[in-house]
């Protein structure tokens, strides 16, 4: 038996909704992840696991700052000290657009450090634990602009590119599989969004382009365990004999993650087959409180809502939401809102909504199935009022761009 800790989405240098921190220098928010790190790395000292599985997305950005390389490499250093293999399988935020540029893993592998793995092409890994052989099937993020550069797909519409890249992914894994040996533990490592997966609502959006690969895909002879990132919420896929096991970020990233555990997963893996337990972390609160105050002196009403939160407010990242009249809500002392909630970590600008304007609201069948772009122009389409048509085109034009760098 092999024992694994997946963990994925580690997000090193997301800084959203933080402060500085006086004494260290670093913003409050990359403590938070570290936090929850060394919560798995300790953990997996402690049950003496063989292998630490990363399954991509270790910083928030391809292009890490030295701070987030020095902290990250200290968590690794301690795994490698304590004997355990560590497998980092690059996401979609470590992969540059560019094929020829190195991944912000790769140092690891320039440097050849002992029991450090960097897995960036699909295929199969033979890793030399304490406990004896595992089998590593690596599915790193696949660049899509790679498969544009071709001449035969760069002009294929994007659903028929995508679904070809998924078939690229099916039959890359079915011949990579097909030299596992049914003896030894095996497990998948992955960084993909798999059919079924459920996302917050907040980032769907950033989801939309995404190569979807069926759950099917992913069932593979010999595979044991299934570790999948890239989607933030954990949750288990069914597919076949066996789920695929998103891990889910280590940390909240935002509001749409507001109720969502956070965690790494424990894994007893022997040939074929495993057990696993999902270990939640100590993840930074975040907590959304609303207020549709109509009395005639709003101001106390809100802050009985903020009173009733009680000490769930103590070092969360508070969103305070206020519905009413635009008479009733610019009458709220919004400093006075704001010492009632002077325990909370972070509180992000009060967002009003004024019921007495009329705003025009998506229905869902306005919005199934369209792409990022389409729901973007559609929103333009709704403010004619004040954006004009020009203007609307040139910002669909900068969507376009910037989604394109994105990828």
């Amino acid at each position: 038996m092999i024992k694994l800790l997946h963990m994925a989405d580690v997000h090193i240098g997301m800084e959203n909704y933080g402060r500085l921190n006086p004494e260290s220098g670093l913003n409050t928010r990359l403590h938070d992840f570290l936090d929850t790190l060394d919560e798995a790395v300790d953990r997996a000292i402690t049950e003496q696991v063989d292998a630490v599985v990363v399954a991509g997305d270790v910083y928030k950005s391809r292009d890490p700052s030295p701070t987030h390389q020095r902290e990250f490499a200290r968590r690794v250093l301690r795994l490698t000290r304590a004997d355990i293999q560590v497998v980092l399988v690059p996401g979609n935020h470590d992969t540059p657009m560019a094929a020829g540029r190195a991944t912000s893993l790769d140092i690891f592998r320039a440097l050849e450090l002992p029991g450090v793995n960097v897995l960036r092409r699909i295929g199969v890994t033979r890793i030399a634990t304490r406990s004896g052989p595992l089998q590593v099937v690596a599915l790193p993020w696949i660049v899509r602009s790679v498969f544009m550069a071709d001449d035969a797909r760069k002009n294929l519409p994007m659903q028929e590119l995508l679904e070809n890249i998924g078939g690229v992914i099916d039959e890359a894994l079915q011949e990579a599989c097909a030299s596992l040996d049914p003896a030894i533990p095996a497990v998948l490592v992955g960084h993909a969004h798999v059919f079924g997966a459920r996302v917050g609502a907040e980032r769907l959006l950033t989801l939309g382009n995404d190569p979807m690969l069926n759950a099917s895909m992913l069932d593979l002879p010999g595979v044991g365990y299934h570790a999948m990132g890239h989607i933030h919420k954990h949750q288990a896929v069914v597919t076949g004999q066996r789920a695929v096991v998103y891990a889910g970020s280590i940390n909240r990233v935002d509001f749409s993650e507001e109720s969502e555990p956070k965690g790494f997963v424990l894994v007893e893996l022997q040939a074929g087959k495993s057990e696993w337990e999902f270990v939640p972390v100590k993840a930074r609160p975040f907590l959304t409180i609303r207020s549709e105050p109509f009395s005639d002196i709003p101001t106390d009403e809100v802050i009985k809502t903020i009173l009733r939160a009680g000490p769930r407010i103590d070092g969360a990242i508070v969103r305070l939401q206020l519905a009413g009249t635009r008479a009733q809500l610019s009458a709220i002392d919004e400093r006075e809102l704001r010492r009632h909630l002077a325990e909370a970590h972070f509180v992000i600008p009060i967002q009003r909504e004024f019921t007495d304007e009329v705003r025009q609201r998506f229905a869902g069948a306005d919005v199934q199935g369209r792409t990022p772009l389409e729901l973007l122009s559609l929103y333009f389409e709704r403010q004619s009022t004040t954006i004009n048509t020009d203007r609307r085109e040139q910002l669909l034009a900068r969507a376009r761009a910037l989604m394109s760098a994105g990828e």
